[in-house]
């Protein structure tokens, strides 16, 4: 729904564009911050370089992961309690709305959020970065006097600002902004979004990674590969829809009284030995998406790997966790992408296999292993 703007004085609208450059900047720093924190964590808990996070889980051993994310949980759980008790935070989507944050309480629930992703928390890094970038555009535009429907506008901005910038796409977090976020493309807040995410991703790229975020092999664009890919996309949309509504119930039941001491740390442990033994559950779905690009594990295993994983995020929600859970709505795009990723690259590759034999697909792999890949996986797994 539109909302009328009254006319704005010269002055006004300098301080408007004030505004879009200090909500971009505040965004991208943001964003650049976050990736630290993220990077900081999983060296702590992994003992790896900058950005190789995809790949050392598997390379360390069984107790380590396992040590990791119990860590994770005592940690997790002191914090989140304590946020409910004495400071309560907002999400992206209640600021976006025009409710005004502590800020405080919500940098802290942000940091925390990517911190326990860094230690290996099996959910997504995306809400934090929409978050913090939300956050600092209500302050911004309280600073500067904005009314109503710009600093809803400016919110929504700096929400999409943040998450084009982790993952170096502001032409897509301009475009999440208004579609998703502010359901409109208003001429004035097109060019607020493009101009607030084009200087989150200038200001983020001195500390976001510019590699790509996976190394496929080549896909050609035939009939069957178009039609194959049609038909994995039902199948995986039937599926996310599924888990959507699980999500749903365990946020509408998301524990936040001093039971979370307890349930939480209990349901960190139960994913520290999951991830004991599937070392690619472990984080935000890079690496298992990435193993499965590979080549490097069978459909079924693929299959166990999803089921699991959502098993742990929805205990991981329903006991207090917070972070993106692989499902778009709602402002919450999480890892559905990734989780689609090790499904359809599975299936297509078992369907290939089944009409090998009539001649009616016929598929090349081509493996691409470069000698500083991000993704370098062992030879033998």
């Amino acid at each position: 729904m539109k909302t009328k703007r009254k006319f704005m004085q010269p002055s006004a609208y300098f301080r408007l564009f004030l505004a879009v450059l200090c909500v971009g900047f505040a965004a991208g720093a943001g964003a650049a911050a976050l990736t630290e924190v993220i990077h900081f964590a999983e060296f702590l808990a992994f003992g790896c370089a900058k950005g190789d996070f995809g790949v050392t889980p598997d390379q360390v051993s069984a107790f380590r992961r396992f040590a990791a994310v119990l860590a994770c949980g005592a940690i997790a759980s002191v914090g989140w309690y304590f946020l409910h008790k004495f400071k309560p935070f907002l999400s992206a989507g209640e600021i976006i709305e025009g409710k005004n944050p502590l800020f405080a309480s919500n940098l802290a629930h942000a940091f925390l959020q990517v911190f326990t992703v860094g230690l290996g928390a099996p959910i997504g890094k995306e809400v934090a970065p929409r978050e913090l970038g939300a956050l600092f555009a209500s302050k911004i535009c309280a600073f500067f006097a904005l009314d109503a429907a710009w600093c809803c506008t400016l919110a929504a901005c700096g929400a999409a600002a943040g998450l084009g910038a982790v993952y170096n796409v502001p032409f897509a977090g301009a475009i999440f902004a208004l579609e998703i976020l502010l359901k409109s493309f208003d001429k004035r807040a097109a060019l607020a979004a493009f101009g607030v995410c084009t200087v989150a991703d200038f200001t983020a790229n001195f500390s976001v990674p510019r590699e790509a975020l996976y190394i496929v092999s080549d896909f050609k664009s035939t009939p069957a590969n178009l039609a194959l890919a049609a038909f994995v996309g039902v199948i995986v949309g039937m599926t996310a829809k599924f888990y959507q509504a699980g999500v749903a119930r365990a946020e509408a039941n998301r524990i936040k009284d001093g039971k979370i001491l307890i349930l939480l740390p209990l349901a960190f442990a139960v994913t520290a030995l999951a991830g004991a033994f599937l070392s690619e559950i472990l984080g935000n779905g890079q690496f298992a998406a990435q193993t499965a690009f590979n080549e490097q594990i069978s459909a079924l295993y693929a299959l166990g790997l999803l089921a699991v994983k959502g098993a742990c995020v929805l205990a991981l929600l329903k006991c207090g966790a917070y972070g993106g859970e692989f499902r778009a709505g709602k402002f919450k795009r999480g890892g559905s992408l990734r989780s689609g990723g090790v499904f359809g690259d599975k299936f297509r590759r078992a369907l290939y296999g089944i009409c090998a034999g009539c001649g009616l697909l016929r598929y090349k792999s081509k493996r691409r292993y470069g000698r500083n890949a991000k993704y370098r996986l062992r030879n033998g797994r």
